[in-house]
């Protein structure tokens, strides 16, 4: 019994760090997309493209519940991008967004790099 809450808290605890830990800087995520973009094909199967894949997702998804809040709300809006589906974001553009940032920037959250992004890409007019 006692093995038994022990290793439930130290799962705890291994699962907090890595919640409390896992998001990326604008820096990391420029970074691993430089490493993915240098394999070629072979990137398609590394587990860093997945992570990049996973991280974009995640804050992409927060910003779409962000804005979809900001429109329900009727207040201002952070930014404005077209329906889902129908704006396209090249990998590219958010690639030259994040080369550009300087280096106190490429510090911050990935999240937000891409919210600035965004604004800069699709602002409300």
């Amino acid at each position: 019994m006692n093995w038994t809450i022990r290793s439930a808290a130290l799962a705890a605890t291994a699962f907090l760090s890595v919640a409390a830990t896992s998001e990326m800087t604008a820096g990391q995520f420029l970074s691993a997309m430089n490493k993915a973009e240098s394999l070629g094909p072979a990137a398609l199967m590394s587990s860093d493209v997945r992570a990049l894949r996973a991280e974009s997702d995640r804050v992409l998804t927060m910003y779409r519940a962000d804005i979809a809040q900001q429109a329900k709300s009727g207040g201002p809006r952070h930014s404005c991008p077209p329906p889902q589906g129908q704006g396209k974001m090249k990998g590219e553009e958010l690639k030259t967004y994040l080369t550009q940032l300087p280096a106190a920037k490429q510090k911050q959250p990935f999240r937000t790099a891409l919210y600035d992004f965004m604004k800069q890409k699709f602002p409300c007019k």
